[in-house]
């Protein structure tokens, strides 16, 4: 079309723009004066169309500054291109290295499909920005990279049938969910302790309503089970960054040979202490975490602990959740190895 037929049809748009702020495909072929079929047919590549008027289509809305094949799939097929990423509403920022390295995976494995990713923080109370997400259709599918102890999340998405994946584990077989096997690493870790002649283990862990620090308790007191070693319930402390200090005077009190620490940041803080408090490790204490990261292996005296590759658990979550908005048949649960990494804080 020539250039006057143009410039008056991107005028006539970009005012239906100002005052709607969306296109759909009837307005474009209301402004090509072609049908609604003849766009959908230009747009997605499909069905029998001239050459010429394809061209015309996606020229045009080339013009509106859009990328044509975005818009062409989305219009075509109803679909968004960009998937939510939900995380929560950590204060403490505890847990913030691993959901850095997982908002990074399954961006990488959306941009590799052509998806694009919107991030949205919930806490347990106030899932106000994930409703607004779902009600305003910003989005094809979810990706959730824990498990909210207040359960309201995942009741919310199934109501609005809309697709999700979770990095986690859930006891519910119907939902789609993707996790490392922490049980069978942590057990894993303290069997190895045990075997060596080390009987007096205390368990530090974190908030107890995360599943996964149950999941990792769980791994801890198996391994007693399995050996036959009396467990102690004495040497186990829930929530134990706040009482950090005292819990580690009543520890050393005790005479214990070894903490097992829930997760990276706690063990950091944990060797911290110790080294105010002039106790050696892993002379007089052996120090284990239950989640690696790289303060714990560039530390003064390098941690052992349970490596989860993070990044690949996400990119693997990405993939499952645009397989299951593409209607592929996916298994519903999936678990990945993790790998003990032996270092200097145990013998």
């Amino acid at each position: 079309f020539d250039r006057m037929e143009k410039s008056n049809i991107i005028e006539n748009m970009n005012n239906r723009l100002r005052s709607s702020k969306k296109i759909t495909m009837l307005d474009i072929a209301n402004e090509l004066n072609v049908s609604k079929t003849t766009v959908s047919r230009a747009i997605s590549g499909r069905g029998r169309i001239g050459k010429e008027t394809r061209e015309k289509v996606l020229n045009y809305i080339g013009t509106l500054g859009y990328t044509p094949n975005n818009i062409a799939r989305g219009l075509a097929s109803s679909k968004t291109y960009n998937i939510g990423v939900i995380i929560p509403d950590n204060k403490d920022g505890g847990e913030a290295p691993f959901f850095k390295a997982a908002l990074v995976g399954i961006t990488e494995a959306a941009v590799r499909q052509d998806y694009d990713t919107v991030l949205v923080v919930v806490n347990d109370d106030d899932i106000s920005g994930l409703e607004r997400l779902v009600a305003n259709r910003k989005v094809d599918g979810i990706v959730l990279t824990r498990t909210d102890s207040s359960g309201k999340i995942i009741p919310y998405l199934k109501s609005h049938n809309m697709p999700f994946i979770l990095i986690g584990t859930n006891k519910d077989s119907d939902i789609l969910q993707i996790d490392s096997n922490q049980k069978a690493g942590c057990e894993t870790l303290i069997l190895n302790l045990l075997e060596k002649g080390v009987k007096s283990i205390a368990y530090l862990g974190g908030v107890k309503k995360h599943s996964i620090e149950n999941i990792r308790y769980e791994g801890f007191e198996s391994a007693f089970k399995k050996k036959k070693v009396a467990f102690r319930k004495d040497l186990v402390y829930w929530n134990s960054m706040p009482e950090l200090d005292a819990i580690l005077d009543d520890i050393i009190e005790k005479k214990v040979e070894c903490i097992a620490c829930s997760d990276d940041t706690i063990c950091i803080k944990v060797m911290e202490l110790l080294r105010v408090k002039k106790v050696a490790v892993p002379g007089k204490m052996q120090v284990v975490s239950f989640f690696d990261s790289v303060q714990l292996e560039k530390n003064e005296i390098p941690v052992t602990a349970l490596h989860i590759d993070t990044k690949e658990l996400s990119v693997k979550a990405g993939n499952l959740l645009i397989d299951s908005i593409n209607g592929i048949k996916t298994e519903k649960s999936n678990l990945l190895d993790c790998t003990v990494l032996y270092r200097d804080s145990s013998r």
